[in-house]
């Protein structure tokens, strides 16, 4: 509890009414989780999470009837002004509740080095010594990040923890940080663009994007608006700079001109300016179906004999494949059981290109070969993260000599037969003793 109380010591509350100036109508509260240290002190100690409730100023109006939760006891509710609206966009309709992270910080004015001119230069700006906190919110579809300010703290220390009061203020941000496409995929060779936008007051900034998989990261691209420079970028991306629009709000968003399977992990825009800094994370997927071909076609066996049946997948990523099989009647499609025809299958393991794609395959082999047989349909099924559905690819068996010759084999036969004979009664030298001369003079 002595914990706590430092904790929200330090922290602007709602302590009851608003500012004077008449802010902005109230959005629905919504359901947050404060996080901060436990024993310790503020500042230190293991870390803590504590319900809380996050009302915003700013962006739509709210619902008639909001579904505000009924059982939730907060231990602290923040009324965040939100000039931009980027916050409220995350809470609206369906009014969803999105996911809310609260947390305390303190402003890193530290700016990158090859962004010298956002540099402080001895002088704080204003308000830089009251509280801080980060406020992250997401839905599936879009992602903020915003830096919030408030009032400085009490110049007097609470005189016990267990009495914590602290003026009424209204948290704003200062910077927001959002996306359109927290969670995107894409096809091999195909471009992709990971929308990032932030909305701040008129001034220079800094701009980086960092791609991180398996625990190795790297910059891709950095961006200094004072000098309009772009100190450095990676071979095949390229930034989308759009022009600040009425509000502050600015695109940076970033293209990578061909996906390959190395851009899949997560991608970390970052944006800099003079009084701190904020970040939003996105998760790229590279989704390739894979190619799938049944070998060997056409599938014509004689009786007695065995065939084996062959189903290759290629090209593929993710990993996760699965091949299955299925028998099926020729004539009307009824699915049959497999293990009457079946002696053995066997599937081999994950096979990778230079690419970066995998390959797979997938056989069966049949019992000897009888004119029941004939007809039967053999599917070979894949299933993929790429694939909206199942990948059917069928193969037809035919057993030599198990159906006889239909009505166009017996016609095509005849007017075969028709003609040989023709040629032959054309061709064939005249009878021993015959007069020559009549055929001469024709």
């Amino acid at each position: 509890m002595a914990a706590l109380g430092l904790l929200l010591a330090g922290l602007c509350m709602l302590g009851g009414g608003a500012a004077d100036e008449g802010p902005p109508p109230l959005l629905p509260p919504l359901p947050c989780t404060l996080l901060g240290a436990g024993g310790g002190g503020a500042l230190g100690g293991a870390l803590s999470s504590r319900p809380a409730l996050l009302r915003l100023r700013g962006g739509p109006e709210p619902p008639p009837t909001p579904d505000t939760p009924q059982d939730l006891d907060p231990d602290v509710t923040f009324d965040v002004t939100d000039p931009w609206g980027a916050l409220a966009k995350a809470w609206g309709p369906p009014w969803t509740p999105p996911s809310c992270e609260l947390s305390p910080t303190a402003p890193v004015l530290a700016p990158p080095p090859w962004a010298p001119a956002l540099a402080p230069a001895g002088r704080s700006p204003p308000g830089l010594g009251g509280p801080w906190w980060v406020a992250a919110l997401g839905t599936p579809g879009y992602g903020v990040t915003a830096l919030l300010r408030g009032q400085p703290r009490p110049a007097t220390p609470t005189p016990t923890p267990t009495a914590v009061t602290a003026p009424p203020c209204l948290p704003a941000a200062t910077l927001s940080l959002f996306t359109l496409t927290p969670e995107l995929g894409g096809s091999l060779g195909v471009p992709l663009e990971l929308h990032c936008a932030f909305a701040a007051p008129p001034g220079p900034f800094a701009l980086e994007w960092r791609h991180q998989h398996r625990g190795a990261g790297r910059r891709l691209l950095a961006y200094d608006s004072a000098t309009a420079r772009v100190p450095a970028a990676a071979p095949g991306v390229r930034l989308l700079l759009g022009t600040a629009a009425e509000g502050g709000v600015r695109e940076v968003t970033l293209r990578l001109e061909a996906l390959a399977v190395a851009h899949q992990g997560a991608y970390v825009c970052a944006v800099f300016l003079p009084h701190g800094q904020a970040q939003q994370l996105l998760r790229v997927r590279v989704l390739e179906p894979p190619r799938v071909t049944l070998h060997p076609a056409p599938l014509v066996v004689a009786p007695g004999l065995v065939a084996e049946l062959r189903c290759e997948t290629s090209g593929y990523f993710p990993l996760d494949v699965e091949v299955r099989w299925q028998r099926r009647a020729g004539d009307s499609g009824t699915k049959l059981p497999l293990g009457e025809a079946v002696t053995e299958t066997w599937t081999s393991g994950h096979r990778r290109a230079s690419d970066g794609t995998f390959s797979r395959s997938g056989g069966l082999r049949l019992v000897p070969a009888r004119p029941r047989h004939h007809g039967d349909v053999y599917v070979c099924v894949v299933t993929h993260a790429a694939l909206a559905a199942p990948l059917r690819v069928r193969l037809r068996l035919e057993v030599a000599g198990a159906a006889g010759p239909g009505a166009g084999d017996a016609v095509g036969l005849c007017l075969v037969a028709f003609v040989l004979c023709g040629l032959w009664r054309w061709l064939r030298p005249p009878p021993p003793g015959l007069d020559q001369e009549p055929k001469k003079a024709q």
